[in-house]
């Protein structure tokens, strides 16, 4: 049932566009969306995002998801970005 909200909640989020920029770094990866969010993308799955919220990431098919404090984002990186491990879905 998780799932299933998690990608309804997928489709109303935000997609990345090509202005998104990602770093990568020791800790994982700084991902800057379009609209200037600033996500940190950890290599144990955590997220955080600049300004307060903690959360997860983790790969899909075609995109990386990110669940920080309740709201969803979308990274269209395919399904992963070279400096991060393979994260699933938690249950």
């Amino acid at each position: 049932m998780r799932n299933i909200f998690l990608m309804t909640l997928l489709l109303a989020a935000p997609s990345a566009q090509a202005e998104d920029i990602i770093r990568c770094n020791e800790h994982g990866a700084v991902v800057t969306l379009a609209d200037n969010t600033v996500l940190y993308l950890g290599k144990n799955c955590d997220a955080a995002r600049e300004g307060g919220g903690a959360g997860y990431w983790w790969n899909a098919a075609s995109f990386l998801g990110v669940e920080i404090a309740g709201k969803t984002y979308m990274v269209a990186e395919g399904t992963g970005i070279d400096c991060l491990p393979f994260c699933s879905l938690p249950d």
